[in-house]
């Protein structure tokens, strides 16, 4: 593959991810939205936890590090594909952004996981260590990132973020499947 080719499946994957991450933040805000007008009869701690205005603002932060970053790229530094291998603030806090926002909302199913089980802490616990070992790695990937630099990274430090990843998408689904779990007996009314 020629360096042109490169750089253009490279800004191609840039400019989709960044409009399909642009696509799901209006959605989000759009729910928190919706609950509000719909007022429901939760508790204020749980409405607040849906609209939780720290939380729309980590994710409006994330989102305008994208499209910062695509901007920086695509048009500041238009015909450069060096600065592809840049450190750019903008990514490097976008992906703490990601782990402060992750750790968050697993860390709010685990939550749900504790109420709806009765107290049983075993899964909750491993969940919520999860979700702080993930930001935490968050914030060691974006350190190292800033660091090396995006090319070093990917050439050596690529398993990092891959366990990282790993780390959110078991939490992820072990809160899921536990959660489903625990509505399927409250459902049946089969109590193990």
């Amino acid at each position: 593959m020629s360096s042109s080719d490169s750089v253009r499946v490279t800004l191609g994957g840039l400019q989709v991810s960044v409009l399909i991450a642009t696509f799901i933040y209006a959605v989000s805000c759009f729910q928190a939205f919706l609950y509000w007008r719909s007022r429901f009869n939760d508790r204020l701690g749980v409405r607040i936890l849906v609209s939780n205005e720290s939380l729309r603002i980590f994710e409006t932060t994330h989102t305008l590090c994208f499209w910062f970053y695509l901007f920086t790229i695509t048009v500041k530094y238009y015909g450069l594909p060096e600065e592809l291998e840049r450190r750019h603030w903008s990514i490097t806090m976008s992906i703490v952004f990601h782990g402060l926002i992750t750790g968050c909302v697993q860390s709010y199913y685990s939550y749900r996981v504790y109420i709806l089980s009765g107290g049983r802490k075993l899964i909750p616990i491993m969940c919520w260590i999860g979700c702080l070992i993930e930001g935490c790695g968050s914030v060691g990937i974006a350190v190292v990132l800033y660091h090396v630099g995006p090319v070093v990274f990917a050439a050596d430090w690529e398993l990092f973020p891959t366990l990282n990843i790993a780390v959110d998408l078991t939490v992820g689904v072990v809160n899921t499947t536990t959660l489903c779990y625990y509505l399927l007996q409250r459902k049946t009314g089969v109590r193990s």
